[in-house]
């Protein structure tokens, strides 16, 4: 064996061999202990994945490995979610026709995921922006029109002036949220003040417009999507941001006539403060602008009734109201509100200052002035999109028959190849231009009929992808009954955070209606969620626009791919934001040949109670660290024993117990070590994790710090007896490499001993 580990050779072979052997392929239709570990897929919006996508797909693969080694029949597999608007404005920026991109992209994110020896199923791949995908995502388009979930009306909706499309309500958020510097229509920065809102890609202010737009009713499941957060395991930040944006609140409907004729109703989740109002607040489009912390208003020369006392209640118009709030109309109650407070001492408006009753509910409800209702933040999810590059909404509109759903038997409707596919921002996407793709007959009537030029929000297309991977290459069906119920729902999944109300909000939606539906048995996806940190660099959040991305080609190119894994998942937690330094690779590369150096030199056992102690303590510590995703610690015990087995030696057990911890976090050295060196059957991905010896655990061993004049130069593990032991202390620290170097030359004048803790010499 070389004294050096060649990572380059031995993760070719080994990549090699898993492919040949279909390592990663299990039988989906006879495996018998399905276990469904699903990494949420990227979008090929460029040349090539960074470091910050390999952390998050490290992570999930660590955890496939461990449950491999459980016994579980692990299905891993990996796609892309090609179309949509970041792949799109790539292909815009290069000028290049985003067929060809994705085509290159996608294949280059292959070879990348590849070279980190990633335990993926090839076999099962899917690209979102291919017709054998994109049909079903059409034919679940249907379903949702054939449940009556899905509808076209005229909205006001918001617009990117920058991407040129219409953004779901979710895709609009503060610079904060989105991770970017806001900008005006042109293109230049902005100062953030006030409520700002932009579109989560690219930081453009967003305007509004009034388009006909199609809509899914996500809003019909509003109670379902709440609920259902209290029957999954997912991280607590994520169930808040879902919770929160659903929004629930119960309150009343209350209805104030006007004077002079006529009746205006409210919303509001304070009836009990109806003795305080003073006047009523309506939104208004022209004037709502959250942008202005400002509170602006328009008397309308109307007065509401106070149906308590009678009295005139001026009604104004101002932009604090969200339009979509309630009736859009809400009570101002200065002496309770923050808000109306402000706004009524700008205005000169009266402020009644009364404690809130209680009894004003039941008085309300009786008198007839009002009645109990539940109103939510959450709106109807907008799918259409003005851009070129989605999937065709599969609907025709007849001048005879209305809308009409394009006939499953002619899925998919094609998207065609067209040149001129930049978006213009009339309202209407590229394929309005095309007379060769909308014109077409009525299904119904056979009359001529439009069809729809719009294009699907991506995130349908993502909404349902977990669905398709088990029953890739079945061209007769969306997904294959038997195999869903056998392997779905999702096991673990495993994503970021910043999806919380966008594509987990909207694949738990869509899962909802396929089991009311009764094509699917369950209603929740993906009942485990881990989400995933964000990686930095310098300091700030690794992005493109940033410039602080690292290439992980050139690490894994140098260092292997192995010492890349192991140091993305030694950073820190992997639910925390690691800053990715050069220094912390090369010290990984460093400790892997420290390992490999262990396994071919076998240094002899020692003290066999020390060593075993400490290993069992190890894969107790590392069993359930990596079933918690602390993998930083559980590496990090990984080192201490290695400190141990330097110093006190090890056996054949002991070093095939390292190999099998080692195994999912580098998996090309743990395969080569298990086969070449230690002479384990291929491969030690399908050998047993190992189980820890409770007894042997609980062997007392104490940690000595050695210092020379004062300074740690080492530390040795001994058994408790020996611990107050001064001379035998002494004895093996004098033998101890690291602290007889410190001696070497010099003369002992006095050794300080503190029993159970410390030895110190005075040289």
């Amino acid at each position: 064996m070389t004294s050096k580990y060649d990572h380059t050779r031995v993760e070719k072979k080994w990549q090699e061999k898993w492919e040949k052997s279909k390592l990663f392929n299990p039988n989906l239709k006879e495996a018998e202990n399905p276990f469904y570990n699903l990494w949420m897929f990227p979008y090929p919006s460029a040349e090539g994945l960074h470091a910050g996508h390999a952390f998050a797909s490290t992570g999930s693969d660590v955890f496939g490995r461990f449950m491999r080694m459980q016994g579980r029949d692990v299905f891993q597999p990996i796609g892309y979610d090609s179309f949509g608007i970041h792949s799109e404005n790539y292909a815009i920026k290069i000028g290049e026709n985003p067929h060809e991109v994705v085509k290159r992209t996608t294949k280059h994110y292959e070879e990348q995921m590849r070279s980190f020896g990633h335990g993926y199923d090839w076999q099962h791949t899917v690209t979102t922006s291919s017709s054998d995908y994109y049909k079903w995502t059409q034919w679940l388009f249907l379903k949702m029109w054939e449940a009556d979930l899905a509808y076209k009306k005229n909205a006001t909706v918001n617009f990117c002036p920058s991407c040129k499309t219409v953004l779901a309500d979710e895709q609009v958020m503060t610079p904060a949220q989105a991770g970017k510097e806001p900008k005006n229509a042109s293109g230049e920065v902005v100062e953030n003040v006030g409520e700002l809102k932009v579109c989560e890609r690219c930081g453009t202010i967003v305007e509004k417009k009034d388009l006909d737009q199609w809509f899914f009713k996500i809003t019909k499941y509003a109670d379902r999507l709440l609920s259902g957060l209290k029957k999954i395991d997912w991280s607590e930040r994520v169930v808040t941001a879902q919770r929160n944006w659903i929004g629930k609140s119960e309150g009343m409907l209350i209805k104030f006539e006007i004077d002079g004729g006529g009746e205006i109703e409210v919303f509001t989740t304070r009836p009990d403060t109806l003795n305080a109002v003073t006047f009523i607040v309506t939104s208004d489009e022209a004037l709502y602008n959250e942008e202005n912390p400002e509170k602006i208003g328009e008397f309308t020369g109307k007065y509401a009734l106070d149906p308590l006392s009678g009295k005139k209640l001026p009604i104004w118009k101002t932009n604090y109201i969200a339009p979509g709030y309630g009736t859009g109309n809400v009570m101002g109650v200065p002496a309770h509100d923050e808000r109306d407070m402000e706004f009524a001492k700008k205005y000169h408006l009266d402020i009644v200052e009364k404690e809130p009753d209680e009894k004003l509910w039941k008085l309300i409800e009786e008198k007839g002035w009002g009645k109990r209702h539940t109103n939510y933040h959450l709106r109807d999810w907008l799918v259409s999109r003005q851009r070129y590059w989605g999937a065709p909404i599969p609907m025709i509109d007849c001048p005879k028959d209305g809308w009409v759903a394009v006939p499953e038997k002619d899925l998919p409707v094609l998207l065609p190849d067209i040149k001129d596919y930049q978006p213009e921002g009339t309202g209407k996407g590229p394929l309005a231009n095309h007379k060769e793709f909308y014109e077409t007959t009525c299904p119904k009537c056979g009359g001529k009929a439009t069809r729809e030029t719009d294009v699907m929000d991506t995130f349908v297309d993502s909404a349902w992808y977990f669905l398709r991977y088990p029953s890739v290459g079945d061209d007769n069906q969306a997904f294959d009954p038997a195999i869903t119920k056998k392997w779905l729902p999702v096991n673990l999944y495993f994503g970021g955070a910043e999806h919380s109300v966008l594509h987990l909000m909207y694949a738990r939606f869509v899962t909802m209606v396929l089991h009311d539906l009764k094509l699917i048995n369950f209603d929740e996806p993906f009942p485990k969620f881990f989400a995933h940190g964000l990686m930095i660099k310098d300091g700030a959040k690794m992005s493109k626009s940033r410039g602080n991305v690292v290439n992980p080609d050139e690490y894994v190119a140098k260092f292997g791919a192995d010492a890349m894994r192991m140091y993305l998942m030694f950073m820190g937690p992997m639910d925390g934001y690691p800053d990715f330094r050069d220094t912390g690779i090369e010290g990984m590369e460093r400790f892997i040949n420290r390992l490999w150096n262990i396994f071919n030199n076998k240094p002899e056992l020692k003290d066999k109670s020390v060593v075993y102690s400490k290993l069992h303590q190890t894969i107790k510590k590392v069993t359930d660290d990596i079933s918690n995703f602390k993998y930083n610690t559980a590496i990090a015990s990984i080192m201490e024993l290695v400190n141990v087995i330097q110093e006190e030696g090890m056996d054949e057990a002991v070093l095939k117990n390292l190999c099998l911890i080692l195994t999912p976090f580098i998996p090309h050295f743990a395969e080569e070590v298990w086969v070449e060196v230690l002479g384990g059957k291929f491969s030690v991905h399908r050998e047993s994790w190992p189980k820890y010896d409770a007894k042997l655990i609980k062997v007392d061993q104490v940690t000595i710090v050695i210092q020379v004049n004062g300074r740690v130069r080492g530390q040795i593990l001994v058994g408790s007896g020996v611990a107050n032991q001064e001379k035998q202390i002494m004895a093996l620290a004098e033998k101890d490499g690291k602290v007889s170097k410190w001696l070497e030359g010099g003369k002992i004048r006095k050794v300080i001993f503190v029993p159970g803790k410390l030895l110190n010499f005075v040289v």
